[in-house]
């Protein structure tokens, strides 16, 4: 467990919170390209780390990131013009370029000095392979964004959505590096093929060696500290004696890796960077990435319907508002008792949605001071010390977070190995693990 003053630190991200600092170092994914598609396009809306802002896309196609509300008299810069590489406010008709620069005040006279007083506040951005990335710290000039892999391959954009939760970051989080909970809560009843259970597994998901997952057991967990965060694997003893090894990285500040197949041929696997919105809700970058051929648009249509079979909520302007799942708390996420009696360990259909409801259910923040941690969580609570022990080093000495200053250290893949009992799996997987420097 966690005392309440370590829960606070770990969860509250506001502007000069330590663990909001701490997330401040780095780049954050603001929107999907898809979300901008226009040049002079309609705005959008966008909550980050406690922040209300707009997203746009100038006419150039450079895209702005810059506070919703207009510097003059608060209004909502998301009524406002996208024009001629500014946006507009809709009240007075004051205009911003996507530096926060004030170009135009046409409701004062030429000669008013507020034209070069006013700014507003922006934050700089940078476009690549789908993603806009944007750096909310403290530097003039920013940190290289991360060479991750997924994110440099300019002739194969992967498969990318945002999966929201009404849950702090971190819980959400911790779903993805807790190896254990996969022998449940996403378990079938059925030993037959798991194709006949809808939505599991996913169509063209890759998903190498589920039904060892599902198979052997409990796993014996591991973890090292590394330079950019931590590795960890779960170790499921198989009928032979050897043991299947998933060894995946946690990658500062909020990315987790999974899959990865049990040979070198099988390099299908996938990731999340899981985005605060503000204390209380999450916005999930998902990606879906094959090295050695892009998805195709039959492909991508598959993977989002099985990542929400019951599709979306009507889409509104909010922030995450295309992104909200049908399925949700105040339905109970469609359960399906009577394919909980048959097929399902749990009856809602597909991973995340399950996800969803164990980590919605625990509260928007849960208290981690009434936990029972076992050897279980033992990556859970390495990762939970190592994001209080660098944000209370930012605060306190100043040190830089890891990863920062270091883009190289990010290209790393998520692996799947059998491999003898006892062997050191983090030295036998090693060089799979090493990610491809793209050539273009």
């Amino acid at each position: 467990m966690l005392s309440h003053e370590d829960n606070e630190l770990l969860t509250r991200i506001g502007k000069g919170t330590p663990m909001g600092d701490l997330l401040r170092q780095y780049w954050m994914p603001a929107a999907l390209s898809t979300e901008l598609s226009d040049c002079d396009g309609a705005p959008l809306r966008v909550r980050l780390l406690g922040e209300n802002l707009i997203a746009f896309r100038a006419s150039s196609g450079q895209v702005g990131l810059v506070a919703e509300a207009c510097p003059h008299r608060g209004a909502s810069l998301f009524f406002g013009r996208n024009e001629a590489e500014g946006l507009r406010c809709a009240y007075h008709g004051w205009k911003f370029d996507n530096t926060g620069r004030c170009s135009d005040l046409p409701n004062e006279a030429p000669d008013c000095p507020l034209k070069h007083k006013v700014k507003l506040q922006a934050y700089p951005c940078r476009e690549r392979n789908g993603v806009v990335w944007t750096y909310m710290g403290p530097r003039t000039e920013p940190p290289p964004l991360p060479d991750l892999e997924w994110n440099l391959r300019t002739d194969n954009i992967p498969f990318l959505w945002r999966n929201y939760r009404a849950c702090n970051w971190v819980q959400a989080m911790e779903g993805d590096i807790d190896s254990s909970h996969i022998n449940f809560l996403h378990s079938t009843l059925d030993a037959g093929d798991l194709s006949t259970v809808p939505g599991v597994p996913l169509p063209g998901y890759a998903a190498p060696g589920i039904r060892l997952l599902q198979e052997s057991g409990i796993p014996r967990l591991e973890v090292r500290n590394t330079a950019a965060g931590a590795l960890h694997t779960s170790a499921r003893r198989l009928d032979d004696g050897s043991e299947y090894h998933r060894v995946h990285p946690f990658l500062f500040p909020f990315h987790t890796m999974v899959g990865g197949g049990t040979s070198a041929a099988e390099v299908s696997f996938n990731g999340k960077l899981w985005v605060p919105m503000d204390d209380e809700q999450t916005l999930i970058l998902e990606w879906q990435f094959r090295p050695d051929r892009a998805w195709s648009e039959v492909e991508r249509t598959a993977l989002l319907a099985a990542r929400i079979p019951h599709g979306l909520q009507e889409p509104t302007s909010a922030p995450a508002g295309i992104w909200r799942p049908r399925a949700c708390a105040d339905n109970d996420y469609l359960l399906d008792r009577r394919l909980e009696k048959t097929q399902l360990f749990c009856g809602i259909l597909s991973n995340p949605l399950q996800d969803a409801a164990m980590q919605e259910s625990m509260g928007a923040i849960v208290d981690r001071t009434r936990e029972h941690l076992g050897p279980a969580d033992t990556v859970i609570i390495r990762v939970r010390r190592l994001l209080i022990d660098a944000a209370r080093a930012l605060r306190e000495h100043g040190t830089v977070p890891p990863g920062v200053d270091r883009p190289d250290l990010y290209l790393v893949r998520p692996v799947g190995m059998i491999l003898p009992a006892g062997a050191d799996w983090a030295e036998a997987t090693r060089e799979r693990r090493v990610a491809a420097i793209p050539h273009n």
